[in-house]
């Protein structure tokens, strides 16, 4: 299963849904064969049809719930998005507060440690921007404790509140993309898929006719495209729709 849920995350979508087809088609033909040969003669009952029909809706009801939490991981990213935006903006403000050349180094090292976060969606080595985001950080850290001395005490308490407040969104912004669909549950959804595929063979495939494989493959392709889908979102960088930077860009436009 550890294979099945790195090669999920990992191959290229149209390779996942090529292969996953694939296999939808190739285990309705199974499906069908294994009809014929135990009974040539068999002809589709009433209990074939309800057997299908429980099978495929449960096989929805998986994919709507699967579905519903890769969109809820990506709303989640989306709102970190907003969330630590909102952050940097507040601390570039609780900076401007704060007079003299230390108030304009503070206010410059923000301005830096937003220039570092908004190259993370398209970097190539994340783990790097991650680095020199913990050193922008620690940047920021020592240029505060430099200006707080030249700060009132209401200014200096709200300066502080606002720099921890955008350390902590760009650590809930990390956390969120870490946050994936189980892999336990694409597997136990992909062999379900499979195994319902081979189902739909069995039920529609007597006595050896063929001709159900076309609207079959419609259905084994709207699978797929529902699976990459799932797959789609579930992927925060490598995957086609991504969250939006915008809110960071409009932040760090106003800086200027």
């Amino acid at each position: 299963m550890a294979s099945l849920e790195h090669a999920l995350r990992s191959f290229p979508l149209w390779a996942i849904g090529s292969v996953f087809f694939l296999l939808l088609l190739g285990a309705s033909l199974l499906g069908g064969l294994l009809r014929h040969r135990l009974d040539a003669q068999a002809s589709e009952t009433q209990s074939d049809g309800y057997l299908l029909s429980a099978n495929l809706a449960l096989l929805g009801l998986l994919i709507a719930f699967t579905f519903s939490l890769a969109v809820s991981r990506y709303d989640s990213r989306r709102v970190a998005v907003i969330q630590e935006a909102n952050a940097i903006g507040t601390a570039w403000l609780r900076a401007g507060l704060i007079e003299g050349t230390e108030g304009q180094a503070l206010r410059d090292a923000i301005r830096s440690y937003t220039d570092v976060r908004l190259r993370l969606p398209e970097a190539d080595d994340r783990r790097q921007v991650e680095r020199e985001t913990a050193s922008a950080q620690a940047l920021i850290w020592q240029r505060l404790r430099t200006a707080l001395p030249q700060a009132q005490p209401p200014v200096a308490v709200t300066t502080i509140t606002a720099m921890t407040e955008m350390f902590d969104a760009a650590a809930t912004r990390k956390a969120e993309r870490q946050a994936r669909i189980p892999g336990r549950v694409l597997d136990v959804l992909s062999l379900y898929a499979i195994m319902s595929a081979g189902i739909v063979g069995y039920v529609l495939g007597r006595k050896g006719d063929r001709r159900h494989l076309v609207v079959s493959s419609i259905l084994f392709l709207l699978l797929t495209l529902a699976m990459t889908l799932i797959l789609d979102l579930d992927r925060p960088y490598s995957g086609s729709i991504k969250v939006p930077v915008q809110p960071l860009i409009d932040t760090r436009a106003g800086f200027d």
